[in-house]
């Protein structure tokens, strides 16, 4: 038999998230249109501050502007350069004559102070020019009324860039689960059945669904920060740098190292309080256990009375004594980043002011607002960068679970060489097979028995999951771990999958139905089966008469998102899908919930129009079905512990008179102890 093995390979040098969109594809499609719109808003972000930095300079100088008699003909050339003749120039003269001494006064002239101290700036070209060509910037009001309007739609600029930056970040993550759900539907089919207990069901189940959800949000965060965030920061930087370069670093560095330190005492601070926390449960478990001694305080009387309340009393003040410093504690803490806080911003504040005072420093109070405002808004950025990995470790999480479950080799496989197998029409036979579950829980150990072709055979056991193995080894859902599985002679190791499950077919009250018509789900989307073809499975399985009265008759949807049917319903139709194929083995395991008179009838009479001909091996949960078996086998503890017919295990075997009375005696629920 060949050995297939779940080998599970995943690269771990690399974040979960990066794996699944390495760096190269934040330039493709969604992801590079996120960057796109995202570098707009950081431009259009720089360009509003710069449209405040105006404003606010329009407001404090008024547009007046002083210069020394020196400094005029340099003024002169920053606003004339490239005016056709001197009536062009957009500073003109001077209000007063020069008078040696006195300075130079321009008054109402805009944006002027403001293009005058950035002419040494790598901008100041731009914006002189900006100034020589915008009429409406040359005079206070007309400047005022244009920049709000400017700051107006420059900030719904950078509203819209943003949401689309977002949008096509979310769009791009949208895209990305979409192709992660399609490999987890791939990889399931391809995976198959191949736990008996179906425990990883759910957890397959949560995965595609809640898990994904968490992964997309991750994407797209991974997504837009990447693309939006380091750009962002960086002309952040480059204008407060540009603005005042000296005081924009020294600030920068001196929060820099606040923030360290800040971020220090709080990581000491979380450890100290998770501390705190393990000593306040270790005093609540010993008060707690004054609840259980009831019985005994009681017992003792008055002495145990007193010594038990004497030692609650204590415990519950250190309790509070704890839990007070623990408070106190986190209060000082709170107080102290609080004022080192403050205390950075004063001496940032202070060294700036100084640097404005200083007429050396050249540093005016927009400029500085512009630098302080900059280096605000670097906060964000800065902060969702800090806390990247925090911020999509639920999504890192799922992104490794995914690639574990995508990197997995099918358990069971098709040998090379694989024969095809003709229909059963000799014997089936188990040779010392075992077999165990994921959790490596032992089912069947040396389990050897034979069913003669065109019999019907119960199997049975003492732990449910036993009989269901022999179930899912027979279409091999999962693979025995020693021994074989003998059809006619032949390993069903060594056939074709394709055969094996075209002749061995299991049908369970269990089993789901795809979301679709009737016609579709006993079709199973094979087309090739008429109408008239389904429908007759349909009458043999007794499931004709029901699907008629269903609203739509064969046309009725069904599943989740459709008409319900109950596990008597579930089961004749999956019978009908079964027969529509006509194996020669066919498994039915048979509904777990109760059913009516009616359903059973209808399944005894279905159960001998199919019988003719075929193999049937029953999962049986009725009395009749162990009556009408040629043979039952009896597993216990992995292997076959008894065989035959009913009848005869009900004189032979003590073992299965004990395992019908616990499934069928009508009495075993009335005598279970009661809980009190």
């Amino acid at each position: 038999m060949p050995e297939i093995g779940a080998l599970i390979v995943v690269d771990n040098s690399a974040h979960p998230l990066q794996r699944l969109i390495p760096n190269r594809m934040l330039f493709r499609e969604a992801p590079l249109k996120s960057l796109l719109w995202s570098a707009v808003g950081s431009v259009g972000l720089c360009l509003l501050l710069v449209e405040l930095w105006l404003v606010a300079g329009l407001l404090i100088d008024h547009g007046r502007l002083e210069l020394s008699a020196q400094e005029a003909p340099e003024l002169r050339s920053l606003t004339a350069a490239g005016a056709e003749s001197a009536d062009d120039e957009a500073a003109g003269e001077a209000e007063q004559p020069p008078i040696a001494g006195r300075p130079l006064v321009w008054s109402d002239t805009g944006i002027l102070p403001a293009v005058w101290r950035a002419r040494t700036c790598p901008c100041g070209s731009l914006m002189a020019a900006a100034y020589r060509r915008f009429s409406p910037l040359q005079t206070n009001r007309d400047a005022l009324v244009f920049l709000s309007l400017a700051a107006a739609i420059t900030g719904g600029l950078i509203a819209l860039a943003n949401s689309r930056g977002r949008t096509r970040a979310i769009q791009a993550a949208v895209e990305l689960t979409k192709q992660e759900r399609r490999a987890l539907h791939r990889q399931t089919l391809r995976m198959g059945p191949s736990e008996i207990q179906e425990s990883r069901n759910g957890e397959l189940q949560t995965l595609f669904a809640s898990d994904m959800d968490t992964l997309q949000e991750g994407l797209s965060t991974w997504i837009l920060r990447l693309t939006r965030d380091p750009l962002r920061l960086v002309l952040l930087a480059v204008l407060a740098i540009a603005t005042a370069p000296l005081e924009a670093v020294a600030v920068m560095l001196l929060t820099a190292g606040c923030w360290m330190l800040i971020f220090w005492q709080v990581r000491q601070g979380k450890s100290q309080s998770a501390l705190n926390k393990s000593r306040s449960e270790e005093k609540l478990r010993l008060l707690a256990e004054s609840l259980r001694t009831t019985r005994l305080v009681r017992g003792y009387g008055k002495e145990m009375e007193g010594f038990e309340e004497e030692q609650f009393q204590h415990q519950l003040t250190r309790l509070s004594d704890e839990t007070s410093a623990a408070l106190r504690q986190d209060w000082v803490q709170r107080w102290g980043l609080a004022t080192m806080a403050a205390f950075v911003g004063a001496v940032a504040v202070l060294f700036v002011g100084h640097q404005i005072l200083d007429d050396e420093a050249g540093l005016s109070v927009p400029s500085a607002i512009l630098m302080f405002a900059a280096l605000g808004c670097m906060h964000p950025p800065l902060k969702n960068l800090w806390h990247f990995s925090q911020d999509v470790s639920d999504a890192a999480h799922v992104a490794t679970r995914i690639e574990l479950y995508l990197a997995q080799a099918p358990p069971i496989g098709q040998a090379v060489g694989a024969k095809f197998l003709q229909p059963l029409s000799d014997s089936l036979v188990f040779d010392n097979v075992a077999c165990e579950s994921r959790d490596h829980r032992s089912l069947l150990s040396g389990c050897s028995f034979q069913v003669r072709a065109g019999t019907q055979v119960a199997v049975v056991s003492t732990d449910p999951w036993e009989a269901r193995a022999v179930a899912y080894l027979l279409p091999r859902f999962i693979e025995p771990r020693t021994g074989q599985i003998l059809i006619d002679g032949e390993d069903i190791a060594w056939v074709t999958l394709e055969s094996l499950r075209a002749e061995t077919i299991m049908v369970s009250a269990r089993d789901p139905f795809f979301t679709g018509t009737v016609l579709q789900n006993i079709r199973c989307g094979n087309e090739q089966y008429s109408l008239q073809e389904a429908t007759e499975a349909a009458k043999i399985a007794h499931a004709h008469n029901f699907v008629v009265k269903l609203p739509q008759g064969y046309e009725t949807v069904i599943g989740e998102h459709g008409e319900q049917l109950d596990q008597g319903q579930t089961f004749r139709l999956g019978l009908a899908r079964a027969l529509l194929r006509n194996p020669a083995l066919l498994i039915l395991e048979e509904p777990d919930e109760p059913i009516d008179e009616g359903t059973k009838s209808l399944l005894d009479d279905a159960y001998n129009r199919i019988v003719p001909g075929r193999t049937v091996i029953y999962l049986p949960r009725r009395m009749a079905t162990l009556r009408r078996s040629d043979e039952i086998v009896l597993l216990h503890k992995g292997a076959v512990h008894a065989m035959g017919n009913h009848a005869a295990l009900v004189k032979s075997s003590p073992l299965y008179r004990h395992w019908e009375y616990l499934n069928f005696n009508v009495f075993r629920h009335e005598l279970e102890p009661q809980a009190v």
